[in-house]
């Protein structure tokens, strides 16, 4: 195992010095084509299986996990929002595949650290008391090399502190990666509510059938009513000729469209009520479905970037994707297993940390300055009270380096 551990390396590395040395004439296919993304702004969008086929099977036969990389489509003339974007893209194209009612998000700085931190994940998601009403499972940031000399840093504070108190209100804010989301939390949809059941007394009942008998003598003289009146043809057409035909409303799968696009496989993988593609999908006209929600075009006069998906209009994504979650009424999770689950890289230069503050402060006052502002949006959401006070000082903590 471990002479085959250092054969992998070596070849993953191999590939690694290959790939940074980009020719001149740009990168070709095996077939002598020229690749189509070797214009980073102006690609068509990609989607290639590297498992998922039905010979893909392991050393127990067993059929392995789908591998698919997804590039979105790039035209000039097109606004892209980088990872809140490719994030809604990659929600759409699993939507389609697999329409899983779990999503992993890890930044490509992050790896995983303990193979059992996805399952701690389900026992929160599935708990059949509160599970249902969990949109995401925040894991710890931890980062290699750096936990000793960082043990009473402003970061640990933050993760060792401020987030353990955040989970004893509404739950931890949204860090962007070490993240597992509920599928029907992304696409804006409110959290469930315990329905009361009413007492069954007595004097109900009664009222009920008092009820049940005035209602059954309305019906009775509205069906008289209506078999005596009859409108002839022509003033039905001249009045339905007047009518506006936008200000009709919508028919659901109008309103659906509106809201996640027109795909039909997409559209109807949100309404499914086990988060599971049926089996009559074909995986061959999945694939072919996967390139219209990867479209640039695919979002306009939709939901997505507004109330469905990754919000855009910050640099600071993430924060502002679990702040609309919270005033959907859903909570969040810290998990901290004694194992960390994930762990990054550390910038060692002073120039990352600059850069990481910077992009934090500048995303903190975006939000402040936008619609999404935790000041004065979502109040008869059903985000609590000091939750909604630890989003105003998320957002407002930059404007105190002002002397």
């Amino acid at each position: 195992m471990k002479r085959e551990y250092e054969e992998f390396k070596v070849r993953i590395n191999k590939l690694v010095s290959i790939s940074q040395k980009v020719p001149e004439e740009g990168w070709v296919l095996q077939n002598g084509a020229p690749w189509p993304g070797n214009d980073a702004q102006n690609h068509p969008g990609m989607v290639q299986v590297f498992l998922g086929h039905g010979d893909s099977l392991d050393e127990h036969g067993e059929i392995l996990p789908r591998l698919i990389y997804v590039s979105c489509e790039r035209r000039p003339g097109f606004n892209h929002y980088k990872k809140a974007s490719a994030m809604n893209a990659l929600v759409r194209v699993s939507g389609v595949l697999s329409n899983a009612p779990f999503i992993l998000n890890v930044d490509c700085s992050h790896y995983i650290n303990n193979s059992k931190a996805l399952r701690e994940a389900m026992c929160f998601m599935m708990d059949p008391q509160s599970g249902n009403k969990v949109c995401f499972v925040q894991f710890q940031n931890k980062v290699d090399g750096n936990d000793q000399c960082c043990q009473f840093s402003v970061r640990d504070v933050f993760f060792n502190i401020n987030m353990k108190c955040l989970d004893g209100i509404q739950g931890p804010i949204c860090l962007g990666t070490g993240c597992v989301f509920r599928r029907q939390a992304l696409y804006g949809t409110k959290a469930p509510i315990k329905e009361k059941t009413p007492r069954n007394t007595s004097s109900q009942r009664e009222g009920c059938e008092g009820c049940l008998k005035k209602d059954d003598k309305v019906s009775l003289k509205n069906r008289e009513d209506v078999s005596t009146q009859i409108h002839p043809l022509e003033s039905i057409q001249e009045e339905a000729e007047e009518i506006d035909l936008e200000m009709l409303p919508a028919t659901p799968l109008e309103m659906l469209e509106r809201k996640f696009g027109t795909s039909p496989s997409f559209v109807a993988s949100t309404l499914s009520q086990n988060c599971r593609t049926s089996k009559a999908t074909i995986f061959a006209s999945a694939l072919e479905e996967t390139l219209q929600v990867i479209s640039c075009g695919y979002e306009e006069r939709t939901s997505w970037g507004k109330e469905v998906g990754w919000i855009y209009g910050s640099i600071a994504e993430e924060l502002v994707t679990g702040f609309k979650m919270h005033c959907n009424g859903w909570r969040s999770v810290y998990c901290m297993p004694r194992r960390p689950a994930f762990k990054a890289s550390a910038s060692t230069s002073l120039s990352g940390h600059l850069y990481l503050a910077l992009r934090q402060a500048l995303g903190a006052v975006q939000i402040l300055l936008s619609k999404h502002c935790p000041i004065w949006y979502g109040y008869r959401e059903g985000m609590k009270g000091l939750q909604r006070l630890s989003y105003i000082s998320l957002v407002i903590y930059p404007w105190t380096a002002i002397p």
